[in-house]
């Protein structure tokens, strides 16, 4: 068999189709990672304001400055962004707001009235400006070293599978991301809302419900994780999930310890999914999601988003490489 060849003076493009396939037959072990990614990200989400659609705006609000700048070729670091994190929207208003987030223009406008008189957005005619206080809830660093270990995790297969020449630690991407942070962050931002929305979409609209939701797949996902079963990425993965065992359940309460969200709201949403019956309740009062609508639904956007998330991660790579 012929070896791969490299030039050991720079690093090796990395295609999506690359990115894309060693996804695929290395599902399971990427796959806990971006899992456990995305629940940090709701948990800090919900932590930040106990309103993810408005931790949602002020995220939507960050990527569109972040867009400006690199339209403007003036990409920032983390520490320049971070030395006056105030900044301006010029051409933002309630109705694209509204628009991008899927939002009815009544709970859009109600909600960016919240931010003002939470010290977070200053709203003046047709400028929106975002303040101090909005930086120290939205500093993105866990999320950054949180994605940086799916990164370092790539790096490493690509590099066993001889697709590169070098395996990058954590630590790497990390110093890389923040040095072009706001070129970076523009990418990523716009892929994490799309990824959250489109989630919320099937949750009735409802992103709590989402929430929810993603706590009794991330449970029964971690169930699967201690259980070392192997499977691959279609769909015998996501019936060892469903399949994963009798004890595979969560109560209300560890929802709402969870996710922040108060146990009677856990509760009243937890019916509605009930009667949907895209859950089930078991005689110990355990919640688990089984085979329904909702659920069906879900496999279907987590086979699309191997697509998606192999894009961004090959664009984020070949912009730390190749910048």
């Amino acid at each position: 068999m012929e070896k791969n060849t490299f030039d050991l003076s720079s690093p090796t493009k990395i295609t999506q189709e690359n990115i894309y396939n060693i996804y695929c037959d290395n599902y399971d072990s990427i796959h806990y990672l971006f899992v456990e990614f995305q629940f940090s990200w709701l948990q800090q989400a919900y932590r930040a304001l106990n309103d993810i659609d408005k931790y949602n705006i002020l995220v939507f609000l960050y990527k569109e400055n972040f867009v400006e700048l690199n339209e403007l070729f003036k990409f920032k670091s983390l520490n320049q962004f971070y030395i006056n994190p105030r900044f301006n929207l010029e051409k933002i208003n309630i109705i694209q707001i509204s628009q991008k987030l899927r939002l009815s223009k009544e709970t859009a406008r109600r909600k960016i009235l919240e931010l003002e008189e939470e010290g977070i957005l200053i709203k003046n005619k047709k400028k929106i400006s975002v303040t101090l206080k909005a930086g120290l809830l939205q500093k993105p660093e866990n999320t950054i070293k949180s994605f940086s270990k799916i990164l370092q995790y790539v790096s490493y297969l690509l590099h066993r599978e001889n697709k590169v020449r070098k395996y990058y630690e954590k630590e790497f991407f990390i110093k890389k991301i923040n040095e072009r942070f706001t070129q970076i962050l523009a990418i990523f931002l716009d892929y994490q809302i799309d990824y959250m929305l489109t989630r919320k979409a099937l949750a009735n609209n409802d992103i709590e419900m989402w929430f929810i939701v993603g706590s009794l797949l991330y449970n029964q996902i971690m169930f699967l994780k201690k259980s070392e079963k192997k499977s691959h990425y279609q769909k015998e993965w996501i019936e060892e999930v469903l399949n994963v065992g009798d004890k595979k359940g969560i109560n209300a309460m560890s929802i709402s310890d969870l996710t922040g969200i108060p146990r009677p709201t856990v509760i009243r949403k937890l019916k509605i999914l009930l009667k949907q019956k895209d859950i089930y309740k078991d005689k110990n009062n355990l919640y688990y999601l089984i085979n329904g609508k909702l659920f069906s639904e879900l496999n279907k956007q987590r086979l699309i988003n191997i697509k998606k998330l192999s894009q961004i991660i090959s664009r984020i790579n070949n912009i730390v490489f190749f910048s």
